[in-house]
């Protein structure tokens, strides 16, 4: 049985986790992960499939009950998760939908507010299935940082979206994060994504993390600096792909 989170102590470390190993029957996934992420620190988790990344969010939200587990897992209480589906429940509105489980006028305004600021003001009423993918996806990220959560988890959010509709998703999420400050870990396939996004770099390989690269490039990132480009061939090259300015899949 997989701990549960606890309730951080320090004063700057949002997430600490040590020797961190979780198992599927007499496979593992993850063997002895040591991290520790910093308030308000944006970290994206590169790795190919199969090598534990969405295992390694899971146990951090709490969501692994059901594997063997053992190790060291701190986490807050107030996190939130966006998926690659926005999960929203197709029978309640797009109001509805944010505010589940926060009561009364407060919660209705927190909703209005956090609508307004992913770009739906006005589309309290809506109903999911009258929204755009893109849209389904703005609701999810305003139902997720409406409680102000110290954490932010999200599992490739933006892999189902179109190249387009992915870009302006980037300049919602890294402003609401700067304007939030919550400390994120973004689950991604995608090298020029995390770049563009993060703070530090993070690749796991059979359950193990080979790489904690930390990104110091001005914001918003030129995909053509040639420190953009180094960055890219390194992270590539320890996903397994030699070929510069080739995407890992």
């Amino acid at each position: 049985m997989a701990p549960h989170a606890s309730q951080l102590k320090s004063a700057t470390k949002t997430v600490h986790v040590r020797n961190l190993v979780r198992r599927f029957a007499a496979k593992t996934i993850l063997d002895g992960v040591d991290l520790d992420i910093e308030e308000g620190q944006f970290v994206a988790l590169l790795g190919r499939s199969g090598s534990g990344k969405s295992t390694f969010l899971k146990a951090l939200a709490g969501l692994d009950h059901d594997v063997e587990g053992t190790g060291t897992l701190d986490t807050p209480e107030n996190l939130s998760v966006v998926f690659q589906d926005a999960r929203l429940l197709p029978w309640r509105t797009v109001i509805q939908n944010v505010t589940l489980g926060l009561p009364g006028a407060a919660g209705q305004e927190a909703g209005r507010k956090a609508l307004a600021e992913v770009g739906l003001e006005g589309r309290e009423a809506a109903w999911p299935n009258q929204l755009s993918g893109g849209e389904q996806q703005r609701v999810a990220l305003a139902r997720s940082l409406v409680r102000q959560p110290s954490l932010l988890l999200a599992d490739e959010p933006f892999g189902a979206l179109d190249a387009l509709t992915r870009l302006k998703m980037h300049d919602l999420l890294r402003e609401l994060c700067a304007r939030h400050r919550p400390a994120v870990l973004l689950v991604t396939h995608d090298v020029d994504e995390a770049i563009s996004l993060a703070d530090r770099i993070l690749v796991l390989d059979e359950g193990r993390l080979i790489e904690d690269l930390r990104v110091d490039l001005p914001a918003p990132r030129d995909h053509g600096d040639p420190r953009f480009a180094s960055i890219r061939t390194q992270l590539l090259s320890r996903l397994g792909v030699e070929t510069p300015g080739r995407r890992a899949a």
